[in-house]
């Protein structure tokens, strides 16, 4: 019995995509009885068609068959009796079993060699892992006792900061009092500066303005006694020259006259020097008058100029003032910001580390 005959007879045909199972089981036993090893793309070309997809199942299929075959035992029967292959078929496939049995010996053995590297190659690496494993725990140890440490001595400056920052608000608080204090006096101070400024300036332009008037009225007197005094002088000198002219002419026959003239000129003469005497005392009293009011003028001047100094400094003082106690609130305000952010970032990792559960040391494995 051939081959193919034996084929036929051993399997139904299975139908496939393009090709029959039968098909590949031929192509599989002629390609053995050549003595070649069935392959998918072997058995692919033997039959001229088909894909790996397809050809793979049933290859498989046959492959699984072939040891009951080569035992003489046919896997099914037909009309009730069992189907043998031919001796050759026989021979090649058991040399061909046999060759793929040592091979996947070989393969079964360098598969357990590589499983036993890869093995040794895992246990190492545990190894090496546990001892990280174990300096990490070690370092965690240390970082946690570090930790502790720096918690403590952390808490400690926090409770120092807020004791100082207490101590500073209420230094804040009574340099603030105090300041505030100091600007309501100087604002006092200021006002009552001013308003002694604003009386002072009027009642100096009171009395600056009566002696001014003082003044006026008693140049106005002078003018119109020197006017008058003038008028009468002219009125002098118009007499005189009339006298004169009369004693001139009646100088021969009115020798009498003219001496009485004379006399009456020299009494006028006497009358003009005491009105220039008296003019002239009256213009030395007005200059003494005019000047103790330029003195007076002067010396009210500068009480009103120091006065202004003194309001001009109380007012740069309580400036000055002010830009101080507005810097120191704005440097405590700073301070308590800063001191405020200090302690919030200080609690936010005391509050995750304490809320951070402890990790515990993993357990070597045995």
């Amino acid at each position: 019995m051939d081959l193919k005959s034996s084929s036929d007879n051993m399997h139904p045909i299975r139908g496939g995509r393009g090709i029959q199972e039968a098909q590949v089981w031929e192509a599989a036993d002629a390609l053995l009885q050549d003595g070649l090893r069935p392959t998918i793309e072997r058995v692919r070309q033997r039959i001229g068609s088909g894909s790996p997809n397809t050809v793979s199942p049933m290859l498989e299929r046959w492959f699984a068959t072939l040891g009951k075959r080569l035992e003489g035992r046919s896997p099914r029967l037909v009309d009730g009796e069992a189907q043998q292959l031919p001796l050759a078929i026989v021979q090649a496939a058991q040399q061909f079993w046999d060759v793929a049995r040592r091979e996947a010996d070989q393969v079964q053995v360098q598969k357990t060699e590589a499983a036993r590297r890869e093995l040794d190659l895992q246990r190492n690496a545990l190894a090496r892992k546990e001892a990280d494993l174990q300096q990490r725990e070690a370092s965690f140890e240390h970082a946690r006792v570090a930790l502790d440490e720096a918690l403590v001595s952390s808490r400690q400056a926090v409770a120092a900061m807020e004791t100082q920052m207490h101590a500073q608000q209420q230094e804040s608080a009574r340099l603030l009092g105090d300041s505030e204090a100091e600007v309501r006096r100087l604002r006092r101070a200021l006002d009552e500066a001013v308003a002694s400024k604003e009386a002072l300036r009027e009642k100096t332009a009171m009395e600056l303005g009566a002696k001014q008037r003082a003044a006026e009225e008693t140049e106005e007197r002078h003018l119109a006694q020197e006017r008058r005094l003038l008028s009468e002088v002219d009125r002098e000198r118009m007499a005189t020259r009339q006298a004169s002219a009369e004693l001139a002419k009646m100088q021969k026959a009115h020798a009498a006259d003219a001496e009485t003239a004379r006399s009456a000129l020299g009494a006028a003469q006497l009358a003009l020097q005491h009105e220039k005497t008296a003019h002239s005392d009256a213009a030395a009293a007005w200059s003494l008058q005019h000047q103790a009011a330029q003195v007076e003028l002067a010396t009210l001047r500068e009480r009103s100029a120091g006065v202004e100094q003194r309001a001009t400094d109380l007012a740069s003082q309580l400036q000055r003032l002010q830009v101080q106690s507005e810097r120191e609130i704005t440097q405590l305000r700073e301070s308590h910001a800063s001191t405020t952010a200090a302690l919030r970032e200080l609690k936010v990792p005391l509050g995750e580390s304490e809320k951070a559960p402890p990790r515990r040391a993993m357990k070597s494995p045995k």
